[in-house]
């Protein structure tokens, strides 16, 4: 089978998908060129056939242009119509490939019908992780004790994904209250990551798209007080499909036409790709990078890093957490899960104490999520 019949076989066994009505303004682009860069090829149609599936975002000019056959919904069929317009096949395919139930798609993978940038590199699936630790398990569990558990979790998946093992784990520590909170001992959601069933969600994905664990959770407003929101929360099997959705959701979502982290995948330098995900929106704390930074240097994260050679790091030496120079790190928030709302980490108790004081709504908690002051 050629690569023109694999790819109307790929857009036509999709084409029941659910699609969405359009609501855009006319373009000046010519139509197909989803990516507006001047050019209509396999790509675009690639982009097209993403948003019908439910794994990209269009704004409202790009979906305008994805709607190929100007029916006001993106579907697969558009997708088919930017492909075969691309390729200058501006008449109807042979009537043999007319229905999904005459095509043999058995051995055809969607790689068949276009190369994607070199710069998008998705993750394996869910299904080929072996592991599957419960974050439950470590309940209770002091801070370096957690650490020694997790942290290879993170370099197997730096060499998945590209995701520096350190900065995912530093998030995972800030985010999940070293997996103390209920959100992660209960759900295995170590990174707060929201979900609602049928929610559309990022390419590469390992939640299930319904499995969501509803929980109080604390917001804060520009003024700073609170207000409890119930929400709901995505659920994951294990702390691996936590991390994997995480990853796939920095590697591959979109801001319009753009990655939305570009530049995170292959990035060596914490600093550097905790900037990157700041900036693009992840997290609105405005000390985040120096949050994650500091995460790191304190428990020396940096080891678990793969090195420049792409090969894993030296086996880490165990540190228990009995050690007598050990320090206590106090963070002050309006609540432990509310890690957003965090004004400051402390060393000295006092310190905390005073920023506590300073700010009325706000508690100081030990690295256990237990409030000290």
């Amino acid at each position: 089978m050629d690569n023109f019949k694999k790819a109307v076989a790929v857009l036509l066994a999709a084409s029941s998908v659910a699609t969405y009505a359009i609501t855009a303004s006319a373009s000046d682009f010519e139509k197909g060129d989803v990516n507006r860069d001047g050019s209509v090829n396999a790509y675009d149609a690639l982009l097209a056939l993403r948003y019908s599936v439910r794994i990209g975002e269009l704004d409202n000019e790009q979906l305008e242009l994805a709607d190929f056959d100007q029916d006001g919904i993106v579907t697969a069929n558009d997708s088919l119509g930017i492909l075969r317009h691309s390729i200058g096949l501006d008449k109807e395919y042979d009537e043999t490939l007319e229905t999904p139930s005459e095509i043999d798609v058995s051995d055809i993978e969607l790689t068949d019908l276009v190369t994607e940038p070199a710069a998008i590199e998705y993750p394996e699936t869910a299904e080929e992780i072996t592991t599957r630790t419960q974050v439950a398990e470590m309940k209770g569990w002091a801070p370096q004790d957690v650490i020694n558990k997790v942290g290879p979790l993170f370099t197997a998946d730096q060499k998945k994904t590209g995701i520096l093992a350190s900065v995912s784990l530093a998030q995972f520590i800030v985010e999940s209250g070293y997996g103390q909170s209920r959100l992660s001992l209960e759900a295995n959601n170590c990174f707060g990551i929201k979900g609602y069933p049928g929610q559309s969600t990022w390419y590469g994905s390992a939640w299930d798209g319904v499995s969501v664990y509803n929980i109080n959770t604390n917001e804060q407003t520009a003024d700073g007080s609170t207000y409890v929101v119930y929400d709901s929360f995505r659920m994951y099997d294990c702390m691996e499909d936590s991390i994997e959705d995480h990853s796939a959701y920095l590697r591959t979502s979109m801001n319009g036409s753009k990655l939305r982290y570009e530049g995170i995948i292959g990035c060596t330098d914490y600093r550097t790709a905790a900037q990157i995900i700041k900036n693009g929106g992840y997290a609105t704390a405005v000390n985040y990078v120096d949050v994650i930074c500091s995460v790191i240097e304190r428990w020396d994260l940096t080891q678990y890093d793969l090195q420049e050679d792409g090969t894993a790091p030296a086996p880490v030496q165990t540190v228990t957490s009995t050690s007598s120079n050990e320090k206590i790190l106090y963070r002050v928030r309006t609540s432990w899960d509310n890690w957003q709302s965090q004004i400051g980490a402390y060393y000295v108790l006092d310190n905390a104490k005073a920023a506590v004081d300073q700010n009325p709504g706000y508690h100081a908690y030990d690295e256990d999520g237990n409030v000290v002051y």
